[in-house]
């Protein structure tokens, strides 16, 4: 990439100054993304510059394109800051000025325990940008592992990302290790690796809820997963990929339902056998901290309307349908407490439903807290945050309420939604587009993270995507045929006069292990789950929101001075993040993530002071 004399003495300037004096954080005012940070004069740190390659490091909140700029800060060296029972990743980026073959990347040197994954940043086409925002071109998203050496092509970054895990259990202090990258023909570069532990420990449970959906009939179609022991066996991996990445599945429980039968006489059996295993694999400490419940005999609602549900043959409202729930509905209740699990369940039977639906979701919902009262009523609403009646109001009998963070019309109203046990979660989707966070490909990095800090300053208990698998988008392609999301992830989705783009990535967290499922339908692959530089940034965000909840429960303990620094680092100032209220109508938020990084530093330093 060519630069002007002007802009090199700039960058030069810029990398001169003490670090604290560069930054000055302000939300930008961008019209398109801008994943090279120019505004910021660039991002990284450069390493080594040889005569066969440059080679420079950054944190891992960026989006590292193909032609981001070679790194002009030195940066020797890779330091990080990590809690206890924390993932921390950094970029490696290799540009080399001719090809290199059988290129290793390996992290070595670091004590037992601290786990070290090396992945390759690969790249997607973006053909239609996903909002005004997004703009065409390769960008950078699926993450595979790099166990092997590749040949690297000349003139273009090649990115790993390298994720460290350091346990609960590993002592506070600084530990070394070092990253080597090698080449067949000699070429080595050696970049020391330094971890500082602090003394506090991450949950193993995360405080914030959340609600990904796993399309697994789609992993099985793209995976050639014929028999029920394949299937499994990838299942299991991905609820397994769900675990380190702190996020539940809506149903871990997809090969292990509760058996119902209905008698003779009109009473109801449950078998959890199966249940119970899984319940017992997946939750308690360290697991899952939610999930969908399925209960028979509620119906279904959405934008088009609802469907009255029927159990046993007899339709909701009718006597029989009522004898049968009243006998069901408690010894559901019942054997989810048995099985540890009745404070994380919820019923999610419906999806954004409109005006029309909302007498039966009270319907619903009232049938529920007469016979089941424990179990978590939740509906994904627009209709009730947006200004609407109140005959739309179904809070006294919903114990979430699910929003899409555009559709509030003033964040601070979730303070509102009071009564006991209820919640207010938020979630992304086609629908939330620039200037709110986006789960897309086309933005940058700092969206999922974000989305945490302001869930956290308005009091959201929980998060929510609707898919993670959504890989074919069948109402554009022909029969037989399957969408190919390495080249391009798009989702498409049915629209007021047909098929409909929705945004590249949205419901894509994960990818396919077959990059090629229209040519190869017999392999049946069962690796780990291939996730995206999205999904490393949003559990990021999840350890901020623990970070976050930490400080607040120290404040009773700390001396006036922290305790006023402590609030007001709890809530993002409006130099750097302006939500939809009244009094501020503009919306928009800092694309730097610099400053969520010296941000959480303070958060942390405040946290370890009252151990």
């Amino acid at each position: 990439m060519k630069r002007n004399l002007f802009t090199i003495v700039l960058l030069m300037v810029i990398a001169a100054l003490p670090l604290n004096a560069q930054k000055k954080f302000v939300a930008e005012k961008l019209e398109k993304c801008d994943p090279y940070m120019k505004l910021q004069g660039g991002y990284g740190y450069l390493v080594n510059s040889g005569p066969k390659a440059d080679v420079w490091w950054a944190e891992g909140v960026y989006k590292p394109m193909k032609d981001t700029p070679v790194a002009i800060r030195k940066g020797r060296e890779v330091t990080l800051t990590t809690a206890k029972n924390e993932y921390e990743s950094f970029i490696v980026v290799v540009n080399p000025k001719t090809p290199l073959e059988d290129v290793k990347v390996e992290v070595k040197g670091m004590p037992r325990g601290i786990e070290a994954k090396v992945r390759k940043v690969e790249y997607v086409t973006v053909r239609t940008p996903s909002d005004s925002f997004g703009y065409t071109g390769q960008w950078p998203d699926p993450l595979p592992y790099y166990d092997l050496a590749e040949d690297l092509p000349a003139g273009e970054n090649t990115s790993f990302w390298i994720t460290l895990k350091t346990p609960g259990s590993r002592r506070k202090g600084c530990y070394r290790g070092r990253v080597v990258l090698t080449a067949a023909d000699g070429w080595k570069v050696t970049i020391p690796l330094n971890v500082n532990v602090r003394s506090f420990a991450l949950p193993e449970t995360p405080s914030v809820s959340s609600g990904y959906g796993l399309w697994f009939d789609h992993v099985i179609q793209y995976e050639n997963l014929k028999t029920i022991e394949q299937q499994k066996e990838s299942f299991y991996k991905y609820l397994d990929a769900f675990l380190d990445y702190k996020i539940s599945p809506y149903n871990p429980f997809w090969y292990a339902p509760i058996k119902t039968t209905i008698n003779p006489d009109n009473t109801v059996d449950l078998d959890f056998t199966e249940f119970n295993k899984v319940a017992a694999r997946y939750f308690g400490e360290g697991g899952f901290n939610s999930f969908v419940i399925d209960v028979e005999g509620l119906g279904s609602c959405g934008p088009g309307g609802y469907t009255r549900g029927t159990f046993g043959g007899y339709e909701l409202g009718t006597p029989e349908h009522e004898a049968l729930m009243a006998d069901y509905l408690p010894k559901l209740q019942d054997g989810l407490e048995k099985a540890g699990v009745l404070d994380k369940c919820y019923i999610y039977w419906g999806d954004e439903p409109l005006e029309p639906a909302y007498p039966y979701i009270r319907e619903v919902h009232t049938l529920m807290k007469k016979y089941a009262p424990r179990i978590r009523t939740f509906m994904t609403e627009q209709v009730t945050w947006l200004e609407t009646p109140s005959d739309f109001d179904v809070g006294d009998v919903t114990d979430i309420s699910c929003v899409s963070w555009n559709c509030f019309d003033n964040h601070p109203k979730v303070f509102d939604y009071n009564g006991p046990g209820q919640e207010v979660w938020s979630y992304l989707c086609c629908a939330t587009k620039y200037p709110y966070f986006t789960n897309f490909v086309d933005h940058n990095g700092i969206d999922l993270r974000l989305w945490l800090w302001a869930s956290y300053m308005y009091g959201m208990k929980g998060i929510l995507i609707w898919s993670a698998t959504c890989w074919n988008s069948d109402c554009i392609m022909p029969e037989g045929q399957l969408l190919d999301v390495w080249e391009t992830p798009d989702c498409y989705g049915i629209g007021k006069t047909g098929p409909e783009f929705f945004a590249c990535g949205d419901g894509i967290m994960f990818y396919p292990n077959n990059r090629h499922p229209n040519e190869d339908k017999t392999t049946a692959f069962t690796g780990e789950p291939i996730p995206c530089i999205r999904m490393e940034i949003n559990r990021d965000g999840i350890e901020d929101y623990e970070y976050l909840k930490m400080l607040e429960e120290r404040i009773p303990s700390m001396d006036e001075t922290d305790a006023a620094a402590a609030r007001d680092l709890l809530v993002l100032p409006e130099a750097v993040f302006m939500d939809d209220d009244a009094e501020h109508p503009d919306k928009y938020y800092i694309q730097d993530p610099q400053f969520l990084l010296e941000r959480r530093e303070q958060i942390a330093s405040l946290i370890e002071k009252y151990i």
